[in-house]
C-alpha cells in the first residue's frame, strides 16, 4: 500500500487525507497543535461563507450537511449606515472553527479517523530543512502559519489581526460585516452555537488603538456587546502577488491557503480550502489533471487580486461608499449576489 504524508490537520489537510484513505492509501497527517481545530489565538470562532451544499459536499465525497448551517441575519455596516443582506440570496453558511466536537475540524478528523488515517499531533516544522526531509508528493497544507510560506518560499502579506471570543445566547445565529476607515479590510461580528467572535484586520499596516475602539463602538451600538479585552496577533495571507496560486513548489503539492485557494478580497477560505484539498488528492495519482482541475478552482484569483490592490490604495472613504452602493436594496442586485457565490475559490470546479 502506498504511503502519503500530509503536513497540516486543517480544513485543505483533512479532505486530502480522507479522499486518499478512500482510495486505499496509507495516509500520515502531521499536526502542530496537540489537536485538531488550529490556533488558540482565534478558534472557536462562527465563520460564515456563501457556498452550494450539496454540490460542494458531492465534489469532495463529504456530507457537510451536519456540521453547516444557514446563517439567519446578516447585516452591512457601511460607514455606519446599516443595510440588511439577505443570507439565502447566496446560500450563506455558518460553520464552527476549532477544538470543540461540534467544529467542522472535528467532524473531518472523525470521518479521518474511520477511514483508517493516522495522526501525530505536537509535530511543527520549523524550516526549509524539515520540509525538505519530507517525501516526495508531500502535501503541505499548514494554513496561517508563517513557517510553511517561508520555506516553501511562497510570497504573502502579513496581516494584523485583533479578535474576542466570548459567549452569547445558543438562539443566537448572525453575521455583522462593518467597513468603514478603522481599516482598508473590514470587521465583522458573529454569533453562533454559543461563541459571540468580533474580528478586525488589516493586511497593510498595524490597526491603531484608536481605530480598533472606534470600531468596538460601532459593535456595542449595533450588537449591544462591549469588548472587555482583545487578542493581538498576525498571520500571513496569500495576497501579496497575482501568481500567489500555486499547486506544486518542487516536488510537493500544496493545499488550502498556503496554495493560494482563499479569496484576496474578503479572505473566505473555507470553500477553497475544501476543494483544494481534493484536488491535491488527485494530484498524488495525476498531476496534469489535478494542474487542470486547480487552475479552474483559483480561475477568479486575477481578478479578485486586483480588485483588492485598488481597495489597499484609494482612500477608505471610498472604500466605504462602494459597499454602500454595491450592497443597498441587496434583494434586488442580482449581478452582486451571483458575484458573491460565484467569486469563491473552487466554485467553478463545483459548479458543472
Amino acid at each position: 500500500m502506498a504511503e502519503v504524508t500530509i503536513v497540516g490537520a486543517g480544513l485543505a489537510g483533512l479532505t486530502a487525507a480522507v479522499n486518499l484513505a478512500r482510495r486505499g492509501y496509507e495516509v500520515k497527517v502531521l499536526e502542530r497543535e496537540e489537536r485538531v481545530g488550529g490556533s488558540g489565538l482565534y478558534h472557536p470562532s462562527g465563520q460564515g461563507s456563501p457556498l452550494r451544499l450539496k454540490e460542494l459536499g458531492s465534489y469532495i465525497g463529504i456530507d457537510l450537511s451536519e456540521v453547516l448551517e444557514p446563517i439567519q441575519v446578516t447585516l452591512e455596516v457601511a460607514g455606519g449606515k446599516v443595510m440588511e443582506i439577505v443570507p439565502s440570496l447566496i446560500s450563506s453558511h455558518f460553520f464552527e472553527r476549532g477544538p470543540r466536537a461540534s467544529s467542522i475540524e472535528s467532524y473531518l478528523y472523525g470521518i479521518a479517523v474511520e477511514e483508517g488515517v493516522e495522526f501525530e499531533f505536537g509535530r511543527a516544522l520549523n524550516s526549509q530543512g524539515d520540509f525538505a526531509q519530507l517525501p516526495p508528493n508531500t502535501i503541505v497544507a499548514t494554513g496561517l502559519y508563517f513557517e510553511g510560506f517561508d520555506a516553501l518560499r511562497v510570497p504573502y502579506l502579513t496581516s494584523h489581526h485583533f479578535t474576542y471570543k466570548g459567549t452569547c445566547d445558543l438562539d443566537l445565529n448572525f453575521v455583522h460585516m462593518f467597513h468603514d476607515t478603522f481599516t482598508s479590510d473590514y470587521g465583522y461580528t458573529s454569533a453562533f452555537r454559543g461563541i459571540y467572535y468580533a474580528h478586525l484586520f488589516n493586511r497593510i499596516q498595524p490597526i491603531s488603538t484608536a481605530e480598533r475602539d472606534r470600531f468596538a463602538e460601532q459593535v456595542a451600538s449595533l450588537d449591544g456587546k462591549e469588548i472587555p479585552s482583545w487578542n493581538e496577533f498576525t498571520f500571513p495571507v496569500p495576497a501579496a502577488s497575482i501568481r500567489n496560486p500555486r499547486l506544486f513548489v518542487g516536488n510537493k503539492i500544496l493545499a488550502g491557503t498556503l496554495a493560494g485557494a482563499m479569496d484576496p478580497v474578503a479572505f473566505f477560505g473555507l470553500h477553497g480550502a475544501l476543494v483544494s484539498g481534493k484536488i491535491a488528492a488527485m494530484a498524488i495519482e495525476d498531476r496534469e489533471a489535478a494542474w487542470r482541475e486547480f487552475r479552474k478552482c483559483v480561475y477568479i484569483f486575477p481578478i479578485s487580486y486586483i480588485v483588492s490592490r485598488i481597495l489597499e490604495i484609494q482612500p477608505r472613504r471610498l472604500n466605504v461608499l462602494g459597499y454602500r452602493i454595491a450592497l443597498r436594496d441587496f434583494e434586488k442586485r442580482k449581478l452582486t449576489q451571483k458575484l458573491l457565490v460565484a467569486g469563491m475559490p473552487g466554485y467553478r470546479c463545483i459548479a458543472r
